[in-house]
């Protein structure tokens, strides 16, 4: 019963690759991380509550205001060299590719090259080795024809 159990498992896989993954093109994730940058709100101001205020001072409220709006700031600056960072990163892997794309297509165009050099040599090759022979033949026929010239004028 061991044995059925193990034929049914080898009969139930798929020797079938899964399908690849979809590729994403990098102006497609240019534009999703756009869009995700639009979603997010922007952050709001704190605003203190005044109801707990015994006294009101003017300096300390400043400051407070300058603190809120130095951290929204510097949230947003953050942000800013976050999304920039982003994509300069995707540049880069988009430059990376290229240039292996380029590097791969290079590489075969001189394989090609090489291989027409070769088929180019081998051919000259053949073609020098026929001339010779037809050379070699034609100084064959000429000595013989040469040769019953020859017998012919000593026999006369």
């Amino acid at each position: 019963m061991g044995d059925e159990e193990t034929k049914n498992v080898e009969r139930e896989t798929c020797s079938y690759p899964p399908p690849p993954p979809p590729v994403v093109e990098p102006v497609q994730a240019l534009k999703d991380v756009v869009e995700e940058k639009a979603d997010i709100p922007p952050a709001e101001e704190k605003k203190p509550n005044e109801s707990k205020a015994l006294a009101v001072v003017g300096k300390p409220e400043s400051t407070e205001k300058k603190e809120a709006e130095g951290s929204i700031n510097r949230d947003a600056v953050l942000g800013r060299v976050a999304t920039e960072k982003r994509l300069s990163l995707i540049k880069a892997w988009e430059e990376s590719e290229k240039s292996k794309a380029e590097n791969k297509a290079q590489k075969k165009v001189s394989a090609i090259g090489a291989w027409e050099n070769c088929k180019k040599a081998n051919l000259e090759a053949e073609l020098k080795k026929i001339e010779n022979l037809v050379v070699i033949q034609y100084m064959n026929v000429y000595r013989n024809n040469w040769r019953k010239r020859r017998q012919s004028t000593l026999r006369k």
